[in-house]
């Protein structure tokens, strides 16, 4: 079956921007120089270092600058990454380049090659700006379509159309922001862009249902040719996929180089692990299979204090609208209600 794999997938190690949201972006300086040793070793070509332009209040990988690169990353030996989220510049009253230019302030082209924009697949032609603007600084460009999996087949065309049309997108990702596809969901996304856009194709996933691992390999046999994980699938809500477990599957892993990668997300993973609690989980299979934005069973699992069940309970009194999108308003009349 895996003989249907692309000649060459790449791997994207995205810990420290998606585990951000469980250590509001803060890392311990041992486990961040362990892991830029480790990922050295790996076949993976692209580390994204975390977020570029959150305030201060956010930790230190969320507003990730040049000179942060230096700091910890000077001996990495493969291309560098930061994420910045499109509503950052489309909410602001300034220009889209003088909003962009904020957002990346103090990020120059150099050891990080690539700026990714994650953007709900509904706004992709107003970021077409946004896309020219990094192009023009010198970036490569990497687009995460957010929620895609709630698009209708008119709506996936649309953004087919839009894609052919922008002319400065390098990798278009496929984001399974729910955690709630199916390999053969994932499959017929990218079968609708491959063959049909410029850009290469990439895929994101989320563990809510179990699936981001199987997820991730069927996107490679439909046609991505880029793909995601993390170290021990730290990531928001469930988690994402886990690298310890897709590169020795898709790639030639050396017996010893599974072993040190094994080994290093037992030294400094499973101990946030047991901190946190990501991992699929009943209440987050229930939040996927019903589009319920992550955050939200995330915010309730906090300190322990509530059963799965009982996140399940107040998961099924928001109204279908306001499901996709997380608010601390609505988290709080979550948190506000009695348990039944």
């Amino acid at each position: 079956m895996l003989s249907t794999l692309p000649d060459e997938v790449n791997f994207l190690d995205c810990t420290l921007r998606d585990g951000g949201y469980y250590t509001n972006w803060h890392f311990a300086p041992e486990l961040v120089s362990d892991y830029m040793t480790t990922i050295n070793t790996l076949p993976v070509r692209m580390v994204e270092l975390g977020l570029a332009g959150k305030p201060d209040s956010h930790g230190y990988f969320a507003s990730v600058t040049s000179s942060k690169v230096e700091q910890v990353a000077a001996g990495l030996l493969v291309d560098a990454c930061v994420m910045i989220d499109a509503k950052d510049v489309l909410a602001s009253e300034l220009p889209t380049p003088s909003g962009v230019t904020r957002l990346i302030e103090g990020l120059m082209p150099g050891h990080v090659t690539t700026v990714r924009v994650a953007t709900h697949y509904s706004n992709l032609a107003a970021c077409r700006n946004i896309f020219a603007e990094l192009s023009h600084t010198g970036f490569r460009v990497f687009v995460n379509l957010m929620q895609i999996d709630a698009a209708n087949a008119a709506e996936i065309e649309m953004c087919v159309k839009e894609v052919k049309q922008i002319d400065t997108i390098d990798v278009l990702y496929i984001v399974d922001s729910f955690g709630s596809m199916k390999p053969t969901r994932v499959q017929e996304l990218i079968g609708r862009f491959a063959g049909r856009i410029e850009p290469d194709i990439g895929f994101h996933g989320h563990d809510n249902r179990g699936y981001a691992l199987i997820n991730s390999v069927a996107a490679a046999m439909a046609g991505a040719t880029w793909i995601d994980c993390t170290m021990g699938g730290m990531g928001r809500g469930a988690g994402n996929t886990a690298s310890e477990q897709l590169l020795p599957i898709l790639t030639r892993l050396e017996t010893s180089e599974e072993r040190a990668l094994i080994e290093h997300v037992l030294r400094h993973f499973d101990p946030l692990r047991k901190r946190y609690g990501w991992g699929s989980s009943a209440a987050y299979q229930f939040a996927g299979s019903n589009f319920i934005h992550p955050s939200y069973v995330q915010k309730l699992r906090e300190g322990g204090a509530l059963s799965d069940a009982a996140i399940i309970r107040r998961l099924s009194d928001l109204p279908a609208d306001e499901r996709m999108n997380f608010a601390n308003d609505k988290l709080s009349a979550l948190m506000a209600q009695d348990i039944a």
